[in-house]
């Protein structure tokens, strides 16, 4: 005879997340952190879709693969600086660009554009 399991009685996920993120403060670190961790997301994303190491991008952005693999992994508390952003964009052939955009909790904080194709069309 089988023992069925117990299910926790405990609050659901989704609405624990919306009672804590109704504090302003709390709300304030989550997004912090949300915007680190999508961040970290697409530099890595683009890093290995132009082929490079770790250590190639730290060499042709000017710092090191440690720094590089920090940032890829969202380990900072503070969000990335401006400069650093714009030397990884720069790297990888990108432009970075900031936005201003309507606020909506379900849309993506980082967008990163599929690269267009590299050929001149001759008229």
């Amino acid at each position: 005879m089988r023992k069925e399991k117990k299910r926790s009685s405990g609050i659901a996920g989704d609405a624990f997340l919306s009672a804590q993120l109704s504090d302003p403060k709390v709300r304030h670190h989550f997004e912090q952190r949300r915007l680190v961790h999508e961040v970290a997301i697409a530099v890595r994303s683009m890093r290995m879709g132009a082929g490079l190491t770790q250590a190639q991008l730290a060499r042709r952005i000017g710092t090191s693969q440690p720094t590089i693999a920090r940032l890829e992994k969202g380990l900072d508390v503070r969000t990335p600086r401006w400069d650093t952003l714009q030397r990884i964009a720069s790297a990888l052939g990108r432009q970075l660009r900031l936005k201003f955009a309507a606020s909506s909790s379900d849309d993506d904080l980082v967008e990163v554009e599929e690269r267009k194709s590299a050929r001149l069309r001759r008229l």
